[in-house]
């Protein structure tokens, strides 16, 4: 029989500590701890006050704008001039502005100054009436702006300005768009469309929250899509929903062929006033269309989101339904492509819900999953953010569709390799919004 070895109560204690040591990594977790919670609370924090702000200039110009009928289609006018003359002083505060800030955060340069408040101005006008436009596109601009001058203002070494540039993004994006958990994952799929890197996860997913919670705080908590009843589905409806994958993933197709191809009139039309004016007068039909055939709602979409409540509860006669997806392509083709700043990720989910509208006339009592399925298929089709779209549309509407979602997801997002929207994931290679070569 073998003697069992007697150890110390020093030795077993010294024992203990020592697979502490080695089951604890406090060399990662130190400065994580010590260093980025703390940086993503004061940018969750500024970016929420910022997006605060942002916020009520639009609704209260937004307010303003439709009690004069008649401004609704001079006010695009008004906004193109002016941003013009904005892009004469900084090109890169124009279009989407999230495609730019891809590319941007390959550099070692800074976004200037005059740029974020040039990008804050023409946004706020954009925003506030006529133009279709998503808030994601200048937010991820101005949130990457904040983040590098938070850590140059604080003299952080400059390989971590793509790092803090990524907590900005992410946290003025959850907050704008009432979805802090979507938008973290929206910033780390959008910066690494193939690859993933999920290590700036935690510090953004915080800087995020801190910053819809700011925001919540002055603004108010409600849902971002909020719905009358509670949606539910069947698995007889799946089928429908991959065939309605299919379907969306070829109309992005064409939206991005569209889109794409109109930024080409860059190329002939150099000059800013010219190139804007000609874009926004020949949209401003469709705006008319819009108008007379939906409602004044669709053009107050990046205000309030009446339109897509209403979209995605209410089945619209199928040619109404025709009308949003071709005006949302036409008009966002001729202003965000050609310069206009504002988001693509309102047009898309514009165009996914009014795609699972026309689904839903067909299966009226499940109209709510369609339509939600359809904006979640659009998202993930077209900015190549398959889990950022099931969990961004999960927090935007409250509704527990992840399964028949992810089915639409999945549809759209496979079957949509080889095609962009946003510039920045199709150039490896830094270039600035004409092309030219960026510094590194």
């Amino acid at each position: 029989m073998t003697k069992r070895k007697q150890i110390s109560g020093k030795q077993y204690f010294g024992h203990l500590v020592e697979n502490f040591k080695n089951s604890f990594d406090f060399l990662s977790i130190a400065p994580f701890i010590g260093r980025w919670i703390p940086v993503s609370f004061s940018i969750g924090i500024t970016t929420g006050l910022i997006a605060a702000v942002f916020d009520v200039l639009i609704t209260k110009i937004n307010q303003f704008l439709h009690t004069l009928f008649p401004s609704l289609f001079v006010y695009p006018i008004i906004v193109a001039l002016i941003t013009a003359y904005c892009l004469s002083l900084e090109p890169s505060i124009g279009g989407p502005g999230i495609g730019y800030a891809i590319l941007h955060l390959r550099t070692r340069k800074y976004i200037p100054f005059r740029a974020i408040l040039l990008k804050f101005f023409t946004s706020v006008l954009t925003l506030s009436g006529t133009f279709i436009a998503g808030r994601e596109g200048p937010s991820f601009y101005i949130g990457v702006a904040v983040g590098e001058w938070f850590g140059k203002m604080h003299s952080f070494p400059k390989k971590y300005k793509p790092f803090l540039a990524l907590i900005g993004a992410g946290a003025f994006t959850g907050a704008l768009l009432k979805a802090p958990l979507g938008s973290a994952i929206f910033a780390m799929e959008l910066e690494k469309t193939y690859d993933l890197n999920y290590k700036p996860f935690a510090p953004v997913l915080v800087s995020a929250i801190v910053s819809y919670l700011t925001f919540s705080f002055f603004r108010g908590k409600h849902h971002f899509i909020p719905l009358t009843k509670v949606p539910h589905w069947d698995l007889i409806v799946i089928p429908y929903i991959l065939i309605m994958g299919l379907v969306t993933s070829f109309i992005i197709y064409l939206y991005s062929v569209i889109y794409h191809s109109s930024n080409y009139i860059v190329e002939y039309v150099k000059q800013e006033k010219t190139r804007l004016l000609l874009g926004t007068a020949s949209a401003i039909p469709i705006f008319l269309i819009l108008y007379v055939a939906i409602s004044e709602d669709i053009l107050s979409a990046p205000a309030n989101m009446k339109i897509l409540a209403l979209l995605a509860q209410t089945p619209f006669p199928i040619w109404k339904d025709i009308v949003i997806i071709a005006g949302v392509i036409l008009t966002t083709s001729l202003t965000l492509s050609l310069g206009i700043p504002g988001g693509l990720v309102l047009p898309n989910l514009l165009i996914g819900i009014a795609i699972g509208n026309i689904f839903g006339n067909y299966f009226p009592q499940y109209i709510e999953v369609f339509t939600i399925a359809g904006m979640g298929a659009a998202l993930a089709a077209g900015a190549k953010t398959p889990l950022a779209a099931i969990v961004m549309i999960t927090e935007m509407t409250h509704a527990d569709l992840v399964i028949p979602m992810t089915a639409a997801i999945i549809t759209s997002y496979i079957t949509s390799f080889g095609f962009h929207l946003y510039k920045g994931q199709i150039f490896e290679k830094p270039f600035d919004v004409k092309g030219n070569r960026l510094e590194k």
